[in-house]
């Protein structure tokens, strides 16, 4: 957890092999050392820093072909971060899906889920000492959903009829997180477990 301090017995994780990393990689030369807030650096911007004595010992890969651009630490840090945000969107479309069918609705709601997520994200894991009978909350919640896309799919090929509104779907969506809410209030984790 990143509230925990940091013990030596830290890894330090390897992105280089990371699909963000890899097409970072092959559409500019890397500069391996931040300057300053810049995302890209320039050619111009390059030869000064190479003419450093500090960077003598600095090769941003083949440097036969001179790049207009170079990319640094920072901007392959933000492409792993954002593609990360892009790919745990992804599991938002199920749920939107089971909810609506409206396209408007589902394009907004992948938005908001990218914009939101890391933050909602770092939201809920500083809650979820306090709110420790959520995660079965949302357990059942995904059930649900796996449900009402099953029952969509199944209505879909055999036309059973059966089907759940947007409206109903909403206020399980709801009455689920309010239950797993009011149950962390209610029954609270032990401090020792």
């Amino acid at each position: 957890m990143m509230l925990k301090g940091g013990g030596d017995d830290d890894e330090i994780e390897d992105y280089s092999q990371h699909l963000a990393y890899r097409l970072v990689k092959r559409f500019f030369p890397i500069w391996p050392k931040l300057s300053g807030h810049a995302f890209l650096l320039t050619q111009k911007e390059v030869d000064a820093e190479l003419a450093k004595p500090e960077n003598k010992d600095v090769s941003v890969g083949a440097t036969e072909k001179k790049a207009a651009l170079y990319a640094t630490p920072l901007m392959l840090c933000v492409a792993v971060v954002e593609l990360s945000d892009v790919m745990f969107a992804f599991d938002s479309v199920p749920a939107i899906i089971a909810v609506s069918r409206e396209p408007l609705i589902v394009y907004s709601a992948m938005m908001f889920a990218i914009l939101g997520l890391r933050t909602l994200y770092f939201v809920l894991e500083a809650l979820k000492q306090y709110l420790s009978q959520l995660e079965k909350a949302v357990i059942v919640l995904l059930f649900f959903i796996a449900f009402k896309l099953g029952l969509n799919a199944t209505d879909h090929i055999w036309h059973h009829g059966y089907s759940l509104s947007a409206t109903t779907s909403l206020y399980v969506v709801l009455g689920v997180l309010a239950l797993g809410i009011l149950a962390s209030v209610i029954f609270p984790e032990k401090a020792g477990s």
